[in-house]
């Protein structure tokens, strides 16, 4: 038998007319992998060519440290984590471009210690797109009800994102049923990691915002004298 017959062999259709294969889930699983992949990277190459001073891009490094130490942190207690809340401060004070890029590397960073697989890139996608989105409404942060109507979403919104990867595990991998089961499986994650994110924005907004607004002043406004290092607390 070839191994084209074989591959249809392995294939069967589902009731609902889903195709039902390990291989095909294999498929879809690299064609997105794929796509996100160029997708991060294409981003990444948007903001390369326009040479950011090496200012930027030490903050960067510096911020993304920050995010993936507040992850790590608390890894031992499900979706209640700083990462999330660091990533959409830096949102918020440095820019859209600023908060996709910190989160997509405290993603890519925090998985060499927490474990690294095909759904880091997700969590990349999703914490980048929780930066890039807090720094496109930043002008309405100042307000305390959306802060917390945000933090709230975005618990979910990064669960449902995060929550692709899991979907091809299934050998029924489009079928209706078992996605709606995975989501609702993970409500009360999403829920606890909204409440964090809604609590640390109520209550540590204020200092963070000083803090890192401090240091956008002091290294991103020419203000910062030769070899002076890097530190948010000043």
């Amino acid at each position: 038998m070839s191994g084209l017959d074989q591959m249809l062999t392995n294939m069967t259709v589902s009731s609902n007319g889903v195709v039902d294969s390990p291989i095909f889930s294999i498929t879809m699983i690299i064609f997105i992998i794929i796509f996100l992949a160029g997708l991060i990277y294409a981003i990444f190459k948007m903001y390369e060519q326009k040479k950011p001073p090496v200012e930027s891009i030490v903050l960067i490094a510096v911020l993304t440290a920050l995010a993936t130490v507040g992850r790590i942190l608390l890894m031992s207690i499900p979706a209640v984590n700083l990462a999330s809340f660091i990533i959409i401060m830096v949102g918020v004070v440095f820019g859209k471009e600023e908060g996709f890029l910190v989160g997509a590397l405290t993603a890519l960073v925090s998985g060499f210690f927490m474990g690294m697989g095909y759904w880091v890139l997700f969590q990349m996608l999703a914490w980048g797109l929780m930066g890039a989105s807090a720094g496109w409404l930043a002008s309405r942060f100042d307000n305390v009800g959306f802060r917390i109507v945000f933090g709230l979403l975005w618990g979910f919104f990064y669960g449902w994102i995060t929550d692709i990867s899991a979907i091809f595990y299934s050998r029924t991998a489009l079928e209706i049923t078992p996605i709606i089961a995975l989501y609702l499986n993970g409500v009360s994650y999403d829920l606890t990691h909204g409440v964090t994110n809604a609590v640390l924005l109520v209550v540590l907004y204020d200092w963070f915002k000083k803090m890192f607004t401090r240091a956008k002043v002091k290294y991103l406004s020419g203000n910062s004298s030769p070899g002076e290092g890097i530190s948010l607390s000043d």
